[in-house]
């Protein structure tokens, strides 16, 4: 049998690495991550009455995988189009259904749930978020079990001081299991509240293992590379941690989510290189 180039190029970098080859470190890290898309950039009646057009032209436009807002059996356009179920994104009251949750990630060949927000979403509690860390912390051990990991996305409310000046992302950082639940970032969301994403990816590197891309100029979501956000900092950031294998772009939902999503990975491609 001959081997190409390449493979002998890939067996000394998988040897090395454990030398400590800062170059071969790097090559092994980056073939672990994807370049994702969130649906949630189209409407929910769009993408089930139109899948195959929408799953076909995410893959022409580049995308490696697609992260889900709600439950879908997209198993079928995935093997169709070569992409990955990086995660279902949903709220923390949905683990109440666990054999559900379950089964539909086992069958699509999906291992990650992204969590957004408390339960009783509209509850910005300190008390409530509490909650949520033990709820989540129970439903993760049990998911664990099954091969699926949880990642807790962060919005701008995270952030803001509740009772005695100690904000919601204090009690998820404090009571969260890290050995259980890590963090999926959202780098616009941070930006918009006022912190630097860079520094904060940096601060908490051990605990962020998925990011969401994001970019605002003026309040209103924008494809990146067209906003105030400084996305090129951001992603050389998270080249550097070697945890981190799902990098996931997400817009508002919009009449033309195809081309702005186009136009963002336009943007990554050229300016980024990724």
């Amino acid at each position: 049998m001959r081997y190409t180039r390449r493979f002998w190029y890939g067996v000394q970098c998988a040897l090395l690495v454990q030398w400590g080859t800062p170059y071969c470190r790097r090559y092994a890290k980056e073939r672990r991550m994807y370049l994702g898309v969130q649906l949630y950039a189209f409407e929910k009646e769009y993408v089930l009455s139109e899948p195959d057009y929408v799953f076909r032209h995410l893959a022409e436009i580049g995308y490696q995988a697609i992260e889900m807002p709600f439950l879908m059996d997209v198993h079928t356009y995935t093997k169709k189009y070569n992409l990955q179920y990086s995660a279902l994104h949903t709220g923390p009251d949905a683990l109440n259904d666990l054999p559900e949750i379950i089964s539909h990630l086992q069958s699509n060949d999906c291992q990650n749930l992204c969590i957004s927000g408390p339960l009783a979403w509209h509850d910005r509690s300190l008390s409530n978020f509490q909650k949520t860390c033990a709820f989540l912390n129970e439903k993760a051990e049990l998911l664990k079990s099954e091969g699926i990991k949880i990642h807790y996305h962060n919005h701008d409310f995270e952030f803001k001081c509740a009772e005695d000046e100690i904000s919601p992302f204090e009690i998820l950082l404090e009571q969260l299991d890290p050995s259980l639940i890590q963090f999926c970032v959202d780098t616009g969301w941070l930006h918009m509240i006022g912190l630097d994403p860079v520094t904060f990816l940096k601060q908490y590197r051990h605990r962020i293992s998925y990011a969401h891309l994001r970019d605002f100029l003026n309040g209103k979501s924008v494809a990146l590379g067209q906003g105030s956000v400084d996305v090129a900092s951001i992603v050389n950031e998270l080249n550097d941690n070697s945890s981190l294998e799902w990098l996931v772009v997400e817009h508002e939902p919009e009449d033309a989510a195809l081309e702005k999503l186009s136009v963002s990975r336009s943007y990554l491609k050229t300016e980024l290189s990724l």
